[in-house]
């Protein structure tokens, strides 16, 4: 009979995918009962994660080469973090499934896919055909069914966009037209990606004022 286990090996993980894993697996092991001395250290490994996904945000936006070589550095250290505390995680659960799961690691009898799609990147905003339209275009993310986005003009006491309740659907990356508009508001826009293990992080908002 196969005994379960999780995969140690994240090199082929695109740059987005990493980060989420990273901080899924960050998340799940603080205080986790099951995992009493990790290896490496959870404080360490949270040293490790944040500096690679605060070096990959910092290359993500148009980062220096010294940003995007410091963010590789960053990257392979993780790596190699992530592999010693898979090691690890399937030398404690003994193959106990459930204990393997609580770790946030993939299991290797899951389809080796992210756990939720990546951030949608090149997401702009452009004046529409028509008057009072807009329209939105962003990468295509491979693993995705559909795409969800929000609409807001307006900021709150504290400068923060206030995102409404209410989200649009679309199974397109381009040609996405928001209307009505109204001429010489401005408009704030992001998108997340979903598939059948739930939605992504949210893009960076873009704006655009409407003309």
């Amino acid at each position: 009979m196969r005994q379960e286990k999780v995969l140690t090996n994240y090199e082929k993980l695109s740059d987005y995918a990493l980060s989420t894993l990273a901080g899924r697996t960050l998340g799940f092991m603080k205080e986790n009962t099951h995992f009493a001395e990790p290896q490496p250290p959870i404080t360490e490994y949270e040293v490790l994660v944040n500096d690679y996904r605060e070096k990959h945000e910092v290359a993500s936006k148009g980062g220096s080469m010294l940003d995007i070589s410091a963010k590789r550095n960053a990257r392979e250290l993780l790596i190699k973090a992530m592999k010693r505390l898979a090691f690890y995680v399937n030398t404690i659960a003994d193959g106990n499934a459930n204990v393997l799961i609580s770790s946030g690691f993939v299991l290797a009898s899951q389809p080796q896919e992210p756990l939720v799609p990546e951030i949608p990147i090149w997401v702009k905003l452009a004046d529409g055909r028509q008057k009072e339209q807009m329209r939105l275009d962003f990468a295509p993310v491979d693993t995705a069914w559909e795409y969800e986005y929000a609409v807001a003009s307006e900021r709150d006491e504290q400068g923060e966009i206030k995102w409404p309740e209410e989200l649009m659907r679309t199974s397109n990356s381009r040609g996405n037209i928001i209307a009505p508009v109204t001429m010489g508001t401005l408009y704030y826009v992001r998108v997340r990606a979903r598939n059948r293990r739930g939605a992504g992080d949210w893009s960076e908002a873009v704006s655009l004022m409407a003309r």
